[in-house]
């Protein structure tokens, strides 16, 4: 674990709440500061206060969707250049821009090593 590693945060967006809590404890593990959303508007909400160094984003989710949160993400200045790591079942993921996508179920390595490459240090705070 790295200084760097210790000061980012990164924001998972995520219906499924086992999803969130397994993906949680395995990032904290690895010294990351981790903040859930179960939706994009959640993940709105956390964003119009605080921007983290990386979103991990479920595409499939109620209330607003991974496609909709993306498109308001890039839509935004503030936030449209935060590296963003999907996670999905879908077929229709590769259609999203995203820094990396990894399939469901997931591999924990291969998420990792699309944390370690996107991530980069964040002050946690809005800017």
């Amino acid at each position: 674990m790295n200084d760097s590693t210790e000061k980012s945060v990164i924001l998972i967006v995520e219906d499924d709440a086992e999803s969130r809590e397994v993906l949680s404890e395995l990032l904290a593990k690895e010294g990351y500061t981790v903040v859930c959303a179960k939706n994009g508007r959640d993940a709105l909400d956390y964003l119009s206060h605080s921007i983290p160094s990386l979103i991990i984003l479920d595409l499939m989710m109620p209330i607003m969707s991974g496609w909709e949160f993306r498109e308001r993400q890039r839509a935004d200045p503030r936030l449209s250049s935060l590296p963003v790591v999907v996670t999905s079942a879908s077929g229709l993921a590769p259609e999203i821009d995203a820094d990396a996508l990894i399939p469901k179920p997931i591999d924990f390595a291969l998420l990792m090593s699309a944390v370690r490459n996107c991530s980069a240090p964040s002050e946690g705070h809005a800017r």
